[in-house]
């Protein structure tokens, strides 16, 4: 008995110094080393609720590539920098019908950038019932780069459990 209390012990003490010493996955491709907080583009905006910020812009945007002029028209202005473009972007929800799947749009500077995916729309509207803002508009911070001469929008919010 005693055997297995030091086995276990020797175990979990190379197991917490394995996690202490492995190296750590980077997942900050996309992260942006400034203000978390960003003024609102729109006198609505100002009303709307904003997800807090992270600052890793990790979330895709389904449909990007079939709205590249949007993209571009809201790019334009703001050169795009070693680490893109921030904006606060507006995110749509199907209102009047909790019970069924309805596409999360997302608009920067009033202009459709693209939609949430299915799956993501879903989770998304779960969460604002969560939150209590069930079919309510919400803006978040946004990222706006450029991969392979293709404009990209990454969205700065938790992303979902599946």
């Amino acid at each position: 008995m005693r055997e297995l209390f030091t086995t276990l012990f020797v175990f979990a003490a190379a197991f917490m110094l394995w996690r202490t010493m492995r190296p750590q996955q980077r997942h900050d491709v996309y992260q942006v080393a400034t203000p978390s907080r960003l003024p609102a583009i729109d006198a609505t905006d100002a009303d709307l609720y904003k997800w807090p910020s992270l600052g890793l812009f990790h979330f895709p945007v389904a449909d990007s590539s079939r709205y590249q002029q949007a993209l571009k028209q809201v790019a334009d202005g703001t050169p795009i920098g070693l680490n893109g473009t921030r904006v606060v972007v507006q995110l749509h929800t199907g209102v009047n019908n909790p019970d069924s799947w309805k596409p999360v749009e997302v608009r920067a500077h009033g202009k459709r950038v693209g939609f949430l995916s299915q799956g993501d729309a879903s989770r998304f509207q779960r969460r604002l019932a969560y939150e209590g803002r069930a079919g309510q508009t919400t803006c978040c911070d946004a990222l706006i780069t450029m991969v392979d001469d293709n404009y990209d929008i990454r969205l700065d919010l938790k992303e979902f459990r599946h």
